[in-house]
């Protein structure tokens, strides 16, 4: 295993394969990627050296994300290779589940263990409004009954809370909780875009949940002896009072930097250290260079010791790269 120089264990990395998305997100991107998104993409080759070195690292864990990880032209390869080395006990993916109906149970006989969709509302205007695209809230859903066919490990639904959320709206969200066995996860906005943090908080939406449930949120606890179930990110998770269990990402109100236990790779192969600050580190040049794997990793090592102890939360300057193209 790898630590920072906070003594935190490094044992996750979230790999962005492709700038490219068939959604507009306004907390994502203001606008539609051109199909330059789709141009210098790095191979499968050149990802596996790349992840070799994590491997060597001891990272037990990967997710492939996006942009849309379903528009990576290379993926079943990817995944095919990566099936075949057994590197890392847990590999998942985000994605916005337009796509992905049709190929749920290939990715997972491709060693595809988890899948986490995006979902910010179960109200077709709405959601429009929420994705900048029209007519493809059916398709979502299509792709979320097909990864519960496929026979994922888990599959978790994803909700970013860009403002509060009445209570009409949150109780038609807990009806899909009974509807679907799925982990549904709820996540604080963030300050992309040039946009300011805005609620609600991680109290706030605790609270407005237990009323609406009528009962406590009951913690499960502690990370580590959840994974099985969970994974290997930064979540906090509760049992709603009726039994499902939710989680909670809020890393601006309720900061888990203390416990940060993953980085990012983005799709032009450059190492990030934390989501929320621009500190990067170019791998794809040394493995155009012809760097190995084993000098990759003493880098990554090195590297990873200029990690911060914490972002500033609220307070933050805006990112200079833009989350379309940090990765989701």
């Amino acid at each position: 295993m790898v630590q920072d120089s906070w003594q935190r264990t490094i044992e996750y990395v979230r790999v962005s394969l492709t700038e490219a998305c068939n959604f507009c997100c306004p907390y994502c991107r203001p606008t539609a990627i051109t199909p330059e998104s789709q141009t210098n993409l790095l191979s499968p080759e050149e990802w596996l050296v790349i992840l070799e070195a994590f491997h060597q690292l001891g990272i037990r864990a990967l997710r492939l994300t996006g942009g849309e990880p379903l528009l990576y032209p290379y993926l079943d390869r990817l995944l095919q290779k990566l099936q075949d080395r057994q590197w890392f006990e847990d590999i998942s993916m985000t994605t916005n589940g337009s796509l992905l109906a049709p190929r749920a149970e290939t990715l997972r006989l491709l060693g595809l263990q988890r899948v986490n969709i995006s979902l910010d509302a179960v109200e077709e205007a709405t959601f429009d409004e929420r994705t900048g695209r029209t007519g493809q809230l059916q398709a979502v859903i299509d792709g979320i009954e097909a990864s519960l066919r496929a026979g994922f490990k888990t599959v978790k639904i994803n909700t970013v809370l860009m403002e509060s959320l009445s209570d009409e709206v949150v109780r038609s969200l807990l009806a899909y909780m009974d509807k679907w066995p799925v982990i549904w996860r709820f996540i604080e906005y963030m300050p992309f875009q040039g946009q300011k943090f805005r609620g609600p908080t991680f109290e706030m939406w605790h609270q407005q949940l237990e009323r609406l449930c009528g009962g406590k949120l009951v913690p499960v606890g502690p990370a580590s002896q959840t994974k099985v179930v969970t994974g290997f990110g930064p979540a906090t998770y509760y049992r709603l009072p009726q039994g499902n269990l939710v989680g909670f990402i809020f890393p601006m109100s309720h900061s888990y930097c203390d416990s940060c236990n993953r980085v990012r790779l983005t799709s032009d192969g450059k190492l990030r250290l934390c989501l929320l600050r621009d500190e990067e580190a170019d791998l794809v040049s040394l493995v155009r260079q012809g760097k190995t794997a084993q000098e990759l990793a003493q880098h990554i090592a090195d590297v990873l010791q200029l990690r911060k102890e914490q972002h500033e939360g609220a307070d933050m300057d805006v990112p200079k790269r833009a989350m379309w193209r940090i990765g989701g």
